[in-house]
C-alpha cells in the first residue's frame, strides 16, 4: 500500500500539467485557551485585547466605543463573550472577534452578578430577572420578600437570600421554572459567605459562627464557630477551603475551613485593619487589604498558609490581580506595575494603566487557524496609550532591584523599519532571467517539488489509519490539563454510590472515587475526566446539579 501511494504521487507530480502549490503541514495547537488581557477604558471607548504576557502588543481593537465604568461580571469561553455592567447599571454584552456590542436590557439592573458570562441575574424593581442571548424576553420571578442577596449557581440556577421578620429565607430557583425548588429558613440575619463548593454553602450565622448547609437539598448540617467578628471571606478555586477574615477585639486572623470535614483547620494573624480579601484564580496566592489608607497588600500562599509578600498598592474592583503564571499587577498612582512572581520584583511598568478596568480571560479565538492567510507582524501594533518615563520613581515593594524596562516607542520604530525594509525588497523588480536559466530554473523546482510531495506522502502512509483529535484525546486523572467534574464529596461510600446512580449527562453516569484529604476518605463523585475545561463545563450543565469543574485530579 505504501509504495503503490509514493508511485502515484510520483506520476502526479511528473504530469507537466500538475499545480503543484505543496502541502501546508499545520503544526499542532497547544492544548487550551489563551490567557487574553482585556483592558476597557474607565471613563468609556476601545476596550483592547493582548495576548499574555505580551502587554505591550495590541491584538485586537473594538471598533465600538464601550460606556462609562463598564465593569465585567463573566466571560463565556463557548462564545468569546464577556457579560458588563456600566455605571449605569445597564447590562451589556461585548462579544470578542467581532466585537459587537449590545445592550441586553434598556433599563437598568440591580446587583447584577453572572457566573458563565451567558446569564447575566439581577433586579429590576423588586423582581429577580435573568438575561440570556438566546430568551426573547429575560425569565422574572418576584419573591415575596425582595431579595439582600443573588448567586448565580454553576447549573444555570440562582441562590436567592431574604430577610424579614427576624429570619433568613434562602430559596433556590432553577429557569425557566418560577417556582422554588429549594428552601430553608434560618433564625436571625444571615449572610451567604461561599456558593463555589458543588456540595456546601455557608452563611454566616450571627456575627461569629457560620452555618454549612447541603447544597443538593439546602439542609442545614451544622454551624462552625469561629470566634471572630467576621467582615469577610474568599473561597478556594475548587470551593474545598474557605478563608474567614475576621477581627476580634483589637486583632484580625484569618481562619481556614474544611469544607470536608466543616472545621477550622488553620489561623494565622493579619494586621488589625486588614479589610478585604482576593484569592487568585489559580489558588495560589490569598490577597489581603490592610493599611490604614487601604493601600497595603499582603500575598499569602495558600499551600502553607504563609505570608510570602507584602506590597504597596491601591485595591480597587479589579486591581491587584494575579496572573496565570504568577506574575502580580498592581496600582501605583496612574500607572500599573507588574511583579514578579514569588520575589515580587519590579518586572513592567504600564504608564496609565490604571486608566483602564484588566481582566484575564482564557480564550483561544484569537488564534490562528490552518488556512488562514499568514499575519504580518504589522498587524500586532504596538500599545501607546502610555509609556513610563525613565525617571519615574518605583512603587514601594519589598526587595525590589530590578531596572525598569522601557518599551513601545523603540519597538514601533524596530517594527516601522522592518516592514519599511519588508516594502523595499518586495518593490525591487526581478531579474530578466535567459531562456537557458528559464528552463534550468522551472527543472530544479520540479524536482524539488516532487521530493517534498513524495516525502509527504512518505510521513502520510506511516500515520496510524483513524488519528484521534489532540481536542478529542481522552484524559488521565490526575493529568496536568485534564478536567474533572464534581458533584460531591461524601465521607460514606453508600450514599456517594447511590448520588453517582442517578446522575447522568450525555450518556456518560457518574462515578465514584476515593481520595484521602488530612487523613480523612472521602467518596468524590465525578463525571470525566475531560480533555478541555468547556467540554467539562457542558456535561457539568447536562447532568442538572450544582457541580464544580477542577484540573488535575486534585482540588
Amino acid at each position: 500500500m505504501r509504495t503503490s501511494l509514493l508511485s502515484l504521487v510520483l506520476a502526479l507530480a511528473a504530469c507537466g500539467s500538475a499545480d503543484d502549490r505543496g502541502a501546508a503541514v499545520a503544526t499542532a495547537a497547544p492544548l487550551g485557551p489563551d490567557a487574553i488581557v482585556l483592558r476597557i477604558p474607565v471613563d468609556g471607548g476601545a476596550a483592547r485585547a493582548f495576548r499574555y504576557p505580551a502587554l505591550d502588543s495590541v491584538i485586537w481593537v473594538t471598533r465600538t466605543t464601550l460606556p462609562r465604568q463598564a465593569q465585567p461580571l463573566a466571560f463565556s469561553i463557548d462564545d468569546g463573550t464577556l457579560a458588563l455592567s456600566d455605571g449605569a447599571g445597564l447590562p451589556w454584552r461585548l462579544t470578542l472577534g467581532s466585537g459587537r456590542l449590545e445592550r441586553a436590557l434598556a433599563t437598568p439592573l440591580g446587583d447584577a452578578a453572572s457566573l458563565d458570562g451567558s446569564g447575566v441575574f439581577g433586579v429590576r424593581n423588586g423582581a429577580v430577572l435573568r438575561l440570556t442571548a438566546s430568551d426573547a424576553v429575560p425569565w422574572e420571578i418576584r419573591a415575596d420578600v425582595p431579595p439582600s442577596q443573588i448567586q448565580p449557581l454553576r447549573d444555570g440556577g440562582v441562590l436567592l437570600i431574604a430577610h424579614g421578620r427576624g429570619e433568613t429565607l434562602v430559596r433556590r430557583y432553577r429557569p425557566p421554572g418560577t417556582t422554588a425548588t429549594d428552601s430553608i429558613t434560618l433564625p436571625g440575619t444571615a449572610h451567604l459567605v461561599s456558593a463555589a463548593g458543588g456540595d456546601r454553602y455557608y452563611l454566616s450565622d450571627g456575627p461569629r459562627a457560620l452555618v454549612s448547609v447541603r447544597a443538593r437539598d439546602l439542609e442545614k448540617l451544622g454551624a462552625i464557630d469561629v470566634g471572630d467578628s467576621i467582615i469577610t471571606a474568599a473561597t478556594s478555586p475548587s470551593g474545598d477551603r474557605v478563608y474567614l477574615l475576621g477581627r476580634s477585639d483589637d486583632e484580625a486572623r484569618i481562619q481556614v475551613i474544611n469544607k470536608f470535614s466543616d472545621e477550622v483547620v488553620a489561623k494565622f494573624d493579619v494586621p488589625a485593619n486588614a479589610s478585604a480579601l482576593r484569592m487568585d484564580p489559580l489558588g495560589r496566592y490569598l490577597l489581603v487589604r490592610h493599611g490604614r489608607d487601604a493601600d497595603s497588600v499582603l500575598v499569602v500562599a495558600v499551600a502553607t498558609n504563609a505570608i510570602v509578600g507584602r506590597l504597596t498598592s491601591a485595591w480597587r474592583g479589579d486591581l491587584p490581580l494575579v496572573f496565570p503564571d504568577g506574575r502580580l499587577a498592581t496600582l501605583r498612582g496612574e500607572d500599573v506595575v507588574v511583579l514578579t512572581a514569588g520575589e515580587f520584583r519590579v518586572a513592567d511598568v504600564i504608564a496609565n494603566g490604571a486608566r483602564d478596568v484588566w481582566t484575564v480571560v482564557q480564550w483561544n479565538g484569537f488564534r490562528r487557524r490552518a488556512g488562514d492567510s499568514p499575519m504580518r507582524a504589522s498587524a500586532t501594533r504596538a500599545d501607546t496609550a502610555g509609556r513610563a518615563a525613565a525617571e519615574a520613581p518605583r512603587p514601594s515593594v519589598a526587595a525590589t532591584t530590578d531596572s525598569i524596562p522601557r518599551r513601545g516607542d523603540a519597538d514601533a520604530r524596530q517594527t516601522a523599519q522592518a516592514d519599511s525594509v519588508a516594502r523595499g525588497r518586495d518593490s525591487i523588480p526581478p531579474r530578466r532571467l535567459s531562456r537557458e536559466d528559464s528552463i534550468k530554473r522551472a527543472r530544479t523546482a520540479r524536482v524539488d517539488s516532487v521530493r517534498r510531495v513524495a516525502a509527504r506522502a512518505d510521513s502520510l502512509a506511516r500515520l496510524p489509519r483513524g488519528p484521534t483529535p489532540a481536542s478529542a484525546a481522552p484524559a488521565s486523572l490526575g493529568e496536568k490539563g485534564a478536567f474533572v467534574v464534581q458533584f460531591a464529596a461524601l465521607k460514606a461510600e453508600g450514599p456517594a454510590q447511590q448520588l453517582a446512580n442517578s446522575i447522568r449527562a450525555n450518556g456518560e453516569r457518574a462515578r465514584v472515587v476515593v481520595t484521602m484529604t488530612n487523613g480523612i476518605a472521602l467518596y468524590r463523585v465525578i463525571l470525566g475526566p475531560y480533555r478541555t475545561r468547556p467540554d467539562a463545563e457542558r456535561a457539568g450543565q447536562a447532568a442538572g446539579r450544582d457541580y464544580w469543574v477542577y484540573e488535575g485530579g486534585s482540588n
